[in-house]
């Protein structure tokens, strides 16, 4: 499950007309669930929208929900930043250059950053069903077997939660709006600067146990058309700014994965949740506190998803003395 939410919150929408198609997802859901995702987003504070300003004294701070994988869409998006960005004096994000190429040569110098130790490989921890159906799947996606038979379960994982509809733009190596963002900042030498170090993410995905890590393996091979149903449904209310929503559908759609008992589910569910968001957007107010001191103008870009909730970064901006107001 922390696999599913992690790629869901790291790429949050897909290109459905251009990569993931399918029919809604709501379709699938039963009428209980889609009150509760109902329910649920008619009190969440700051559920819709992409773009806030947050003003305290004389500091403005412009937050973006941003998304991690390239739509042409998002061409839009980037143009209405622009003049945010340029209007700043510092922009923060989760990763900026810096950490991408520090995450870039510890891939590539540290082995053990994403293999597995000396031990069983993953054919040999799983049965032959499951290696067979995980070596499908990674076929589809490019991935060799031989290959993925010597990574750590929760890498593979990552990999198996991106649709194969998504992989080609991935590989490609085509920018999300956080990457057209920090371009525009490069382009007029204004500084960028990470909110957390490179490593919080794989620190966070790579703690549990090994055989933890191999049941959730097990959970990340769910059913494709289910992926790309799931990921166009979201990209749909990503672009309506419908954030709360998104949220609370992937949250009920993690009851149509095969094999998963409801409550544990959502215990998984609501564990991550607090893991992958909520624990670090309080880290992240920190951070922005600490800026706001040196600069008078800050842009903001992270993942859309951490900008809703009750623990959204909102909200907690708003906690914390700021002003905090949906931009037009």
């Amino acid at each position: 499950m922390r696999l599913i939410l992690a790629a869901i919150m790291m790429v949050l929408a897909l290109p459905a007309q251009a990569l993931c198609t399918g029919p809604d997802i709501r379709a699938r859901l039963s009428d209980a669930d889609r009150a509760a995702v109902a329910s649920a987003v008619a009190t969440m504070p700051f559920a819709q929208g992409l773009f806030y300003r947050a003003t305290r004294d004389d500091t403005a701070v412009t937050v973006i929900g941003t998304m991690h994988i390239y739509d042409p869409r998002l061409d839009a998006l980037a143009d209405r930043a622009a003049p945010h960005v340029a209007a700043s004096d510092l922009l923060l994000v989760e990763a900026g250059p810096e950490e991408e190429a520090a995450l870039t040569h510890a891939m590539a110098t540290d082995r053990s950053l994403i293999f597995l130790p000396d031990g069983p490989t993953l054919p040999e921890r799983l049965d032959d069903t499951t290696w067979q159906a995980l070596v499908s799947a990674l076929n589809a996606r490019g991935v060799p077997a031989v290959i993925a038979s010597q990574m750590q379960p929760w890498y593979v994982g990552m990999m198996l939660a991106i649709p194969p509809c998504a992989m080609s733009e991935l590989s490609a190596g085509k920018k999300g709006l956080d990457g057209m963002i920090v371009a525009q900042a490069q382009a007029a030498d204004l500084p960028v600067q990470a909110l957390e170090p490179w490593q919080t993410l794989f620190d966070i995905l790579r703690a549990d146990p090994l055989d933890q890590q191999i049941d959730q393996l097990r959970l990340a091979l769910s059913p494709s058309d289910l992926q790309a149903e799931m990921f166009a449904s979201m990209m749909d209310s990503y672009f309506a700014e419908r954030i709360g929503e998104l949220w609370e559908v992937s949250r009920v759609a993690a009851h149509l994965l095969p094999d998963v008992d409801r409550a544990a589910a959502d215990a998984l569910f609501t564990a991550s949740e607090r893991q992958l968001l909520f624990d670090r957007n309080a880290d992240w107010i920190t951070v922005i506190d600490a800026a706001a001191e040196d600069h008078d103008r800050l842009t903001v870009a992270v993942g859309a998803a951490h900008l809703q909730g009750i623990h959204g970064l909102l909200k907690l901006l708003a906690q914390d003395g700021w002003i905090v107001t949906r931009l037009p």
